[in-house]
């Protein structure tokens, strides 16, 4: 018996679907017959039936198995319903990932059409007012309003955890925009905890604060002083063991630790919160 492709669909799901399958053709096939032919042909089909359910009922075999024995070679029938199945789930799969493609694509296209009108969006009339800003958090107009004003942009990393990011800070007089970074960065650490916080631009620490009737302070280098000669760093370092309680000089690069560590306890990046929790703990 010949097996179509387009005949298989209205089969699937019936149980066994050879024999049905088998049932529709012989009758179609004995639809035209007549007398003694079709009465011996439904005989034949009536005990290949009996044997079938016989089978069946009798064994541990699958119905597969008994079709096979019954009918003879039903494999091509299964086969092909089963490259069907294949095709059919490799089309639902196709629809799903067309309809995840457009899901996708109508939510970009809203992500971006928000990112549009949030970017446009004025910058109210008390902006700027903070040292830096991270620059991720800001529009397009906020941007030229910074550069307008003066701020410098600025890639690093806070506490050296993690990647860097894009800053813009603004810096004071003659002052790089890497040692304003940090300058505030501290201030803004300490601000919430200290008694006091107070940020030195020509003369003094960088940064200086009390807590529990203590004063401490924080000089940020980045290395230039180091230039400038050993013994004015001396000199400072020296006034700040006198001045307060315990004195700080914070390292933008980790690589001058060593080259710092004489003057006054060193921080880093990375020991930067340990340091100060370390600080506000103890009294």
């Amino acid at each position: 018996m010949r097996v179509k492709s387009s005949d298989l669909d209205k089969y699937v799901g019936k149980f066994p679907m050879w024999i049905v399958y088998h049932a529709d053709m012989l009758r179609g096939k004995i639809a035209g017959m007549e007398g003694k032919k079709k009465e011996e042909l439904l005989r034949e089909e009536c005990a290949k039936l009996d044997r079938f359910y016989g089978i069946l009922c009798t064994t541990g075999k699958s119905h597969v198995e008994v079709e096979q024995e019954v009918y003879g070679n039903v494999k091509p029938f299964y086969l092909m319903l089963e490259r069907k199945n294949r095709m059919h789930q490799r089309f639902v799969a196709r629809m799903e990932e067309a309809r995840e493609k457009e899901r996708l694509e109508l939510e970009r296209d809203r992500q971006e059409q928000k990112r549009l009108e949030w970017e446009m969006q004025e910058p109210d009339e008390h902006f700027p007012s903070e040292d830096f800003y991270v620059d991720a958090d800001l529009t397009h107009r906020m941007r030229e309003k910074l550069a307008a004003k003066h701020y410098k942009r600025l890639k690093t990393s806070p506490f050296g955890d993690s990647g860097a990011a894009f800053y813009w800070v603004q810096t004071r007089y003659n002052e790089s925009k890497e040692h304003a970074f940090f300058c505030y960065l501290i201030e803004g650490l300490v601000k919430e905890m200290a008694d006091r916080v107070r940020l030195h631009v020509n003369s003094g620490p960088d940064v200086e604060f009390e807590h529990g009737g203590r004063n401490y302070c924080f000089d940020v280098e980045t290395g230039k002083n180091l230039a400038r000669g050993k013994g004015k760093l001396e000199r400072k370092f020296l006034r700040y063991k006198e001045d307060f309680f315990k004195s700080f000089v914070f390292v933008t690069n980790k690589r001058l630790k060593y080259r710092y560590a004489k003057y006054a306890q060193v921080v880093t990046r990375a020991t930067l919160k340990e340091t100060l929790d370390a600080i506000f703990r103890q009294s």
